[in-house]
């Protein structure tokens, strides 16, 4: 399927992070993975997207087309790849949603929003400068607490053992929320990410 088709039914997921083997598992790659995830789920395949330095997968699944998108310019340039394929695909901005790590958020704890601030996120402010709107869902992914650490050090650290053992539970249950988005809709799948388990 090409970018080029266009439908109602299309969304575009996109994953943050930095390319290259070195930030791989880092905190600031959970988009990366967890979207990594979810294409397994479809057995979509990732190859260069045309036009835009990123990685790109497409799958048309319960007659809805998915675009998947793994921008390949560092996080800070996010939104042009983002940007690029979103208006190729004709999409409203309601329909990218982009998975991100978030340093608020306990390692492993997810929250969905429709929209929001970039709170200091790189890849979030790129996208919402070049969309022009930060009226986007972001499914947020929590990496830990810095703690005194150097942010941008710590978003450049690996996990410890014990977290990293945690992750692919996370990815799995990142990958149910972007189901729920695309086949319930944002609310169905907000319900259930934002509710504190006891």
């Amino acid at each position: 399927m090409s970018f080029q088709n266009v439908a109602t039914k299309s969304v575009l997921v996109v994953g943050l992070g930095n390319p290259g083997s070195y930030y791989e598992k880092t905190r600031h790659n959970v988009g990366f993975r967890a979207v990594r995830a979810f294409a397994k789920r479809y057995a979509m395949a990732f190859h260069k997207a045309k036009g835009v330095l990123a990685l790109s997968a497409e799958e048309v699944v319960k007659d809805h087309p998915i675009h998947l998108l793994l921008p390949q310019s560092y996080m800070n340039r996010s939104g042009e790849g983002v940007s690029f394929i979103q208006k190729s695909l004709q999409l409203a901005p309601e329909k990218v949603l982009v998975i991100v790590d978030d340093i608020a958020l306990d390692v492993g704890e997810v929250k969905f929003k429709p929209q929001g601030s970039c709170g200091g996120h790189n890849g979030l402010k790129s996208i919402e400068y070049h969309l022009g709107t930060n009226c986007f869902p972001r499914l947020r992914i929590g990496v830990g607490h810095p703690q005194g650490t150097d942010l941008a050090d710590f978003v450049l650290s690996h996990f410890g053992e014990q977290d990293e053992a945690k992750m692919p539970q996370v990815f799995n249950h990142v990958a149910d929320l972007i189901d729920l988005w695309i086949f319930e809709g944002i609310q169905k799948a907000m319900g259930i990410a934002n509710t504190k388990k006891s």
